[in-house]
């Protein structure tokens, strides 16, 4: 999949968002190519690149692979290619890039085919077409070696200005021939939901999806405690809507799609990023903390199968499956006599965890464990404190190393356990706490920013 990131001007979080979607992908497991075709280089320079960029450095006869810099995240890995340098002046690279065209294409070719990549991410100068020199050659070099049909996003802030902008760029791109038909995705980002609600909003991103004839539609919040400057590729988030963007670009929308915020984001992360997470809840909070995860799956996965390991006799969710190994587990929890007991118990139970799940065809796996003081070990031989954190932590290491897709939620009532046993160990954790009956999600901890 090639995807290539749109905007009308610059300073409307295109680098932000194409680094953003580079991580998403990561983390499930993608190896990404993030292809930095901006003349400010903002997008590689977050992963350590500076200095000469590929133009530059085949014209002098040096290797290429001074020009990429690659990062293990998630489960997959990010390699940014920095086409230009800095400190030259865009004509000057244009005119070398000329000069020097085979071998450069050479050099681009090797890197595509080198690096067996699944998704190619690339961010482009602002208001650029390929009658631009740079932005013309990399897009034929790229179809050179590949087949792949481009798929486009276009960003715009919710300014009437930039949108106006954005819509007369999609206008020049489509009557030109250099877009076949439409906009794939139409992004409106920074939108202050603080002074506009998101009825009055959907408006906008409707019209703004029309004018591009887009399926998919986002707006993604604007943070302003956030906006300092960032200082290290750590530090970019992966905001929900970024996620469930991802999502959809992978796995096609079944029909129109709007993506705004939503009380549901933080069970919606648990999902979408193949994470573990911890979730604090009662029993009443809890049996609908599984409702509304079950429901997400579903709408987000054409072959979603959820899972669930309980000790209690609590009413059957659609498309859960409870776990027939529970009860001969049970027995075992209490017969510990030392940490490696705990260790050995918890690969044990990942084992037959694993084993039933194979059995089942599924794309996406969602595993819930309830209550976490009825499935972590009970035993006086050591302290118990340490002996519920081994165990945690060896399972779901185990079960997350044995699948390539799933999410782990374990669910702990913090007036019945110690969920400090289990926190230090998952990327997620989130509290559901009854408000006016109903349930708010509140996201108190994420390994990996939500925020642009």
């Amino acid at each position: 999949m090639r995807i290539n990131l749109l905007r009308a001007k610059g300073g409307v979080g295109g680098s932000s968002i194409s680094l953003s979607l580079s991580k998403y992908f990561a983390m499930i497991g993608k190896r990404v190519l993030l292809v930095d075709r901006d003349a400010i280089s903002t997008a590689s320079s977050y992963l350590g690149l500076s200095g000469l960029g590929l133009i530059q450095l085949i014209k002098k006869g040096e290797g290429y692979e001074k020009a990429l810099a690659k990062v293990q995240f998630g489960r997959g890995s990010i390699t940014a290619l920095k086409l230009f340098s800095d400190g030259i002046p865009i004509e000057y690279e244009r005119d070398d890039l000329i000069k020097n065209k085979e071998r450069i294409s050479e050099a681009y070719g090797k890197i595509l085919e080198n690096g067996s990549f699944d998704i190619v991410i690339v961010d482009t100068m602002a208001a650029t077409t390929p009658l631009e020199v740079v932005t013309g050659w990399e897009y034929a070099t790229f179809h050179q070696h590949s087949s792949e049909k481009s798929t486009y996003i276009m960003i715009s802030d919710p300014s009437k200005a930039s949108i106006e902008g954005s819509i007369r760029y999609f206008k020049v791109l489509k009557e030109n021939g250099h877009i076949s038909e439409r906009i794939d995705a139409a992004v409106l980002n920074k939108v202050d939901f603080s002074r506009i609600s998101q009825s009055e909003f959907l408006s906008t991103l409707l019209e703004f999806m029309d004018s591009m004839g887009s399926e998919i539609g986002v707006a993604i919040p604007y943070y302003p405690i956030y906006q300092a400057e960032q200082v290290d590729f750590e530090k970019i988030g992966v905001p929900t809507q970024v996620m469930e963007l991802g999502n959809y670009l992978i796995r096609k929308p079944r029909g129109r799609e709007i993506i705004l915020p939503s009380p549901l984001d933080p069970i919606k992360r648990i999902v979408l990023s193949s994470s573990s997470a911890l979730i604090k809840a009662d029993y009443n909070g809890a049996q609908e903390v599984i409702r509304a995860a079950s429901r997400v799956l579903r709408e987000s996965y054409s072959n979603s199968k959820g899972f669930l390991f309980t000790s209690l006799s609590i009413y059957p969710f659609i498309g859960i499956t409870v776990f027939k190994s529970v009860y001969s587990y049970l027995s075992e929890r209490t017969k510990l006599k030392s940490l490696d007991d705990g260790i050995r118990l918890a690969k044990k139970l990942a084992g037959e965890i694993t084993e039933e799940m194979r059995k089942q065809s599924f794309e996406k796996g969602l595993i819930f464990f309830f209550p976490s003081e009825d499935i972590e070990p009970l035993s006086d031989c050591c302290d118990r404190s340490l002996l519920s954190k081994t165990f945690w932590n060896e399972l779901l290491t185990q079960l997350m190393s044995n699948f390539e897709n799933i999410s782990i939620a374990v669910i702990c009532d913090p007036q019945k356990a110690n969920c400090l046993a289990v926190e230090g160990h998952v990327d997620l954790v989130v509290k559901a706490r009854a408000e006016d009956g109903e349930i708010r999600y509140i996201l108190e901890y994420s390994r990996v920013p939500w925020t642009l």
